[in-house]
């Protein structure tokens, strides 16, 4: 008789996963705006005082997308809703693109991964340093990432690193960024580029 092997389906989409931010993230729209800088009482005009020209604002919303993949640094993606053997390890990548031509300023990422669907495999944090250009393939985005590939090893501790990983706490806490309660380095993204994050779990 065959040992039953238990299955688990990765929801990519059902993990938590929020963005903390005060840059221009999370607008999207394109406003028009006319300031006054004066009334000039007296005629003829004096002072030369008149409206502003028209100021226009553009922003756009700049998504974050997570995805999994299998444990073997081939960059095969396990869509979301896939069923996965129980004691599987798979590689979870978390980036934004900032197609912007403006930087975005102290982005801050929580991901809370919950621990009894899955185990943090300890030292496993990495991230591409934002060198990855924007509009990037997912495969190239995985090579920039991946600790096999360009990607820059992270320590799990609260310290000068740009991420880290509490296990203490459950749901376990991936946090990325200045986050308020793991104070990691400040996240910037600049112009044209891509942040990006790794880590591995063993599905329970």
């Amino acid at each position: 008789m065959k040992p039953y092997k238990k299955n688990k389906k990765i929801l990519c989409s059902a993990l938590l996963l929020s963005l903390l931010t005060t840059s221009s993230v999370s607008w999207a729209a394109t406003n028009i705006g006319r300031a006054n800088l004066g009334a000039d009482p007296t005629n003829p005009d004096t002072d030369f005082i008149t409206d502003s020209a028209v100021l226009t604002i553009t922003s756009t919303t700049l998504a974050v997308l997570k995805k999994a993949f299998l444990d073997d640094n081939s960059g095969t993606e396990i869509t979301s809703g896939s069923s996965v053997v129980s004691g599987t390890i798979v590689k979870f990548m978390i980036y934004i693109d900032n197609s912007t031509s403006t930087q975005s300023a102290d982005v801050r990422l929580e991901d809370e991964l919950n621990d009894t669907d899955f185990t943090y495999q300890t030292g496993s944090l990495t991230w591409n340093n934002n060198a990855t250009n924007t509009a990037a393939t997912v495969a190239t985005i995985f090579t920039d990432t991946n600790a096999a590939g360009g990607g820059v090893a992270l320590s799990d501790g609260v310290n000068a690193d740009v991420a880290s990983v509490d296990t203490a706490v459950s749901p376990d806490l991936v946090t990325m960024g200045a986050h308020t309660g793991q104070t990691n380095g400040v996240v910037n993204i600049p112009a044209g580029k891509i942040v990006s994050f790794m880590f591995r779990a063993r599905i329970n």
